[in-house]
């Protein structure tokens, strides 16, 4: 059987990557709450070993990013993602901007983007959650400031030898900008 980069044998969706086409295109929020503080995924489990680095890892954190369906707009791909990950729902405020990263995973080079939007909380409900997703399965979410995320995001993307898990940048891009 082939790795989990190989499943799109069918072209499911030509937004995520294979060995034979190995861009992938995405949506990433930074949702932000009335206090300023931003919701993320902090991974503590070390039972994620594959995707994310060679060797199992654990303690790192990340904003929501959410991989387009064919025939779906960025929007839609936002707050599916919005609620699939954190249980929320959202007002998208702005465009913020994007990270290109590449990273190789099963001997592939992959070229990621991730298009950032900064969204507005307007509720959430935990229940609303996926279990279908290993990452967002197996997170806790938490809300910070973005001056505890971005040395965090920095030290985890040298930690892990990828420049997709630091999105550091992007949180600096928001950092004025109260809710």
């Amino acid at each position: 059987m082939g790795s989990d980069f190989d499943i799109m044998d069918s072209m499911s969706t030509y937004f995520q990557g294979n060995s034979t086409h190995p861009q992938h295109v995405s949506v990433g929020a930074i949702l932000i709450n009335e206090k300023g503080e931003i919701c993320c995924h902090h991974i503590f489990t070390k039972d994620l070993k594959g995707y994310w680095a060679e060797e199992k890892v654990d303690d790192f954190y990340i904003l929501m990013r959410e991989t387009i369906e064919p025939n779906e707009s960025l929007e839609h791909a936002l707050h599916r993602g919005l609620r699939e990950e954190f249980g929320a729902k959202a007002e998208m405020i702005d465009y913020v901007g994007t990270i290109v990263s590449h990273f190789t995973h099963d001997g592939v080079e992959v070229e990621k983007t991730t298009l950032y939007f900064l969204c507005k909380l307007t509720g959430q409900d935990l229940a609303q959650r996926s279990s279908d997703e290993e990452i967002e399965h197996k997170s806790a979410l938490e809300w910070h400031t973005p001056d505890f995320l971005i040395p965090l995001m920095r030290a985890q993307a040298k930690r892990f030898g990828r420049t997709d898990v630091d999105e550091s940048g992007i949180l600096k891009r928001v950092k004025p900008h109260p809710a």
